[in-house]
C-alpha cells in the first residue's frame, strides 16, 4: 500500500483518531463509563481505542453517534466532483485491463 499522499502511517493515523475521540469525550465532560453506556460499547473498548486507535467499525460508528459525530462518517469515502480542468481530465481516464 502506497503512503505517498499522507504523512502518517496507518498506525499513527488510527492512534491520532483515538486521541481526537478522547479529547472530544473530555470536552463534552463525559467519563468512559458514561460514554460506554450511551454508545452501547464496553469501557475497555473505549480505553483501547483512545490509547491505541484500535476499534471495530461497528464500535466506531456507535461511538461517533454517541459523541455527535455520526453525520461526518458518510463523507469518509465519498467521491468528490472535479473542481479544476486537470481534475476533470483525470476523471475521464478509464482504468483496468486493455
Amino acid at each position: 500500500m502506497a503512503l505517498t499522499h499522507t504523512l502518517f502511517s496507518p498506525g499513527e493515523l488510527t492512534q491520532q483518531i483515538g486521541e481526537n475521540a478522547r479529547e472530544l469525550r473530555l470536552s463534552q465532560n463525559l467519563s468512559r463509563k458514561t460514554l460506554a453506556e450511551r454508545a452501547g460499547v464496553s469501557e475497555s473498548t473505549i480505553k483501547r481505542f483512545e490509547t491505541t486507535g484500535q476499534i471495530t467499525l461497528d464500535a466506531l460508528v456507535l461511538l461517533a453517534s454517541a459523541l455527535g459525530m455520526a453525520q461526518q462518517l458518510p463523507a469518509l469515502f465519498k467521491h468528490t466532483q472535479p473542481v479544476s480542468l486537470d481534475e476533470l481530465k483525470q476523471s475521464r481516464r478509464v482504468r483496468g485491463r486493455k
